[in-house]
């Protein structure tokens, strides 16, 4: 790999130090369920289709939800609005104060740089709030607000006590078996219910689910541990990184 399109595509310059990002470094953490999701799509076109349709479903909510929370009334597109009641819901159910989104944040510690969601206090607690699209709250996704939380804290003078995972989904039920279908992809995923139902289908329904971190300094090590075998891999593209502190030799 050219080196100029790896440092493009794994990290930033600031202050004249190249760092990696922390989205890069969470790539190195398998993924089991996402390798089953991407076997069931017949070749690497077929899901590079699916996906990009995902990530653009997934940063129109982001996009929707962070001007909300920042105070703006922006257009909501019909394809999101059960996820964006939802939201709705959910904030008027809590005190809910953003201070920003998109912050970008460094550790000088561990050298690396990411780009978290939204810092915010929710219910009288400061700290990050990473905003996701997915089925389900997954542990893993800890290990990225957790290197946000700690680049974070070490840069800033107001410092975050917690961080949190909110579920902004949205899903179709089956009157008949219970079943939940799901259609970000640009085709249905149905999960639970009967297989052999013909499946009534309600209109989409939106869920918001709140999830705080509940051994932040586990995630940490986690994320650090990632981080070593991320450079142990890319050692020989790292060593050729003059302003890279972190190279390995």
């Amino acid at each position: 790999m050219d080196l100029q399109f790896f440092k493009s595509i794994n990290g930033y310059k600031v202050g004249g130090i190249w760092y990696p990002r922390v989205t890069a470094i969470c790539k190195i953490i398998g993924k089991p369920g996402l390798e089953k999701w991407f076997a069931k799509h017949g070749s690497v076109a077929a899901m590079t289709e699916k996906r990009r349709k995902i990530f653009d479903f997934g940063n129109l909510v982001h996009d929707t939800i962070e001007k909300m929370l920042m105070g703006e009334a922006p257009e909501v597109d019909p394809l999101i609005s059960p996820s964006v009641d939802a939201f709705s819901h959910w904030l008027k159910a809590h005190k809910v104060k953003a201070f920003d989104v998109e912050r970008r944040v460094v550790s000088n510690k561990h050298f690396y740089t990411g780009t978290l969601d939204v810092l915010t206090e929710i219910d009288g607690n400061f700290g990050v709030l990473d905003l996701k699209t997915t089925d389900r709250v997954w542990d893993d996704q800890f290990i990225q607000t957790a290197a946000y939380f700690q680049a974070h804290n070490e840069g800033d003078l107001r410092k975050a006590e917690t961080h949190w995972i909110l579920r902004i989904d949205q899903y179709q039920e089956c009157s008949l078996c219970g079943a939940k279908k799901r259609e970000k992809g640009g085709e249905p995923d149905i999960k639970e219910g009967d297989t052999t139902c013909p499946h009534k289908w309600s209109l989409a329904k939106g869920i918001c689910e709140l999830k705080e971190v509940n051994n932040h300094q586990i995630y940490l090590e986690m994320f650090l541990t990632a981080k070593k075998l991320w450079e142990l891999v890319n050692r020989d593209l790292l060593s050729q990184i003059e302003n890279y502190p972190k190279r390995l030799k």
